[in-house]
């Protein structure tokens, strides 16, 4: 038990160490959107900034054309040292993420900023920068650099900072897409589970039935009757356990599943079981879940063969109407038979669960007397348009 419950101890810390992985992978951008972004916002400020100077006439517009393009390069440069930063720190909650992406993108603006001093007034200064420098060196003696500086990456910190809210924001819709897939995933995970319990509670719930019945014709010493039902039940058996729970059949070879049923049935009641089935040829290729019907036809025979004294017949009818198939399987009820105690509902309830489990409130099960005086369920559910 101690082993066991280190094991599990260590599976947990492994899986708890390994979400954050999976939040941040699911948080990246695509490195190709991300880095053409940053391109396409400096290439678009570039043409933005050199028309204007054309259209507005500054002096010596296209010798300022090259000075531009060096400062646009080290953005480039500066935008992509940012993307860097973001792809290696994400923090979980959007509001943290956002944090980090506007704190790392002060000194990266600092840094543009003193690129574009030296590009604009040191390396290749313009006509004005002589009169810029005097007058900030009369004003602030000493420091008229850092004040330039600074005032330069207030005014570009907004830039950078928008493409970085920008990322951040891509990344978080990203992961809303990837969690949001995950969910998916796990709700289809727990619907076919769903769909797989159901169909297992039908085979105890027959099969305990079945073994009572056979050890009653063995008790009787009804030998052949006995080795009739073990071979029908083992046909059945193969026949039902080899199909998938969450598998579509025609409902032509749903009703011959059924039959399979109704033969062990007619060696248990060979005098008092009568079978109709009314079929429109063009609905046998109609598709259904798997065994759904069984349910239905065990409860007929419980409630209304057995415990009867004479014939009772088992009616399946199907039809198609406002583009819904549906199955409606009544049996006669022998007035003078003693009344069998109510069941638990599970064999109908499993039914109905597995019809809404796949179909939703497209489909259903309803069930009760019937207009002369027997018993009916009515199911139905969407009329696939392929056939299966």
């Amino acid at each position: 038990m101690t082993l066991r419950k280190d094991a599990l101890r260590d599976q947990r810390a492994k899986m708890l160490a390994a979400a954050p992985d999976w939040r941040a992978s699911d948080a990246r951008v695509n490195p190709r959107v991300a880095i053409g972004s940053i391109i396409a916002m400096w290439v678009i400020y570039f043409l933005i900034t050199t028309g204007l100077a054309m259209l507005t006439g500054v002096a010596e517009p296209l010798s300022a054309v090259w000075r531009r393009a060096i400062v646009v390069v080290a953005g480039i440069l500066c935008t992509f040292v940012l993307y860097q930063l973001l792809q290696r720190a994400q923090p979980q909650s959007f509001g943290a993420r956002l944090a980090a992406a506007l704190g790392a993108a002060v000194p990266l603006v600092i840094v543009y900023a003193s690129v574009n001093l030296l590009v604009f007034y040191y390396w290749f200064p313009v006509a004005e920068a002589t009169r810029i420098i005097t007058e900030m060196q009369a004003k602030f003696p000493g420091s008229w650099e850092t004040i330039l500086i600074l005032d330069s990456s207030i005014r570009w910190y907004f830039f950078f900072a928008v493409w970085a809210a920008l990322y951040v924001a891509f990344g978080y819709a990203n992961e809303m897409r990837a969690v949001e897939r995950r969910a998916n995933h796990f709700r289809l995970e727990a619907k076919n589970a769903q769909l797989r319990a159901l169909h297992y509670q039908v085979n105890p719930h027959f099969l305990f039935n079945t073994l009572n019945s056979l050890s009653t014709l063995v008790l009787k010493g009804s030998k052949s009757e006995a080795e009739t039902m073990i071979m029908n039940l083992s046909s059945f058996l193969r026949s039902s356990l080899a199909v998938d729970p969450e598998q579509l059949v025609s409902l032509d070879e749903e009703i011959a599943l059924q039959r399979l049923y109704l033969d062990i049935e007619q060696t248990r009641f060979p005098d008092r079981l009568q079978v109709q089935v009314d079929m429109p040829d063009e609905l046998k290729h109609a598709c259904v879940p798997v065994l759904i019907l069984q349910p239905i036809i065990e409860n007929a025979i419980k409630y209304g063969v057995a415990p009867s004294k004479g014939t009772i017949a088992v009616r399946l009818t199907a039809s198609a109407e406002y583009g819904l198939l549906v199955l409606r399987i009544e049996n006669d009820i022998d007035p003078k038979a003693p009344v069998p105690a109510s069941g638990t509902g599970l064999g109908l309830g499993n039914v109905r669960e597995r019809l809404l489990t796949r179909y939703g409130p497209a489909a259903g099960c309803e069930w009760g007397p019937s207009d002369d005086g027997g018993f009916v369920v009515s199911l139905w559910l969407p009329l696939a348009k392929v056939a299966c």
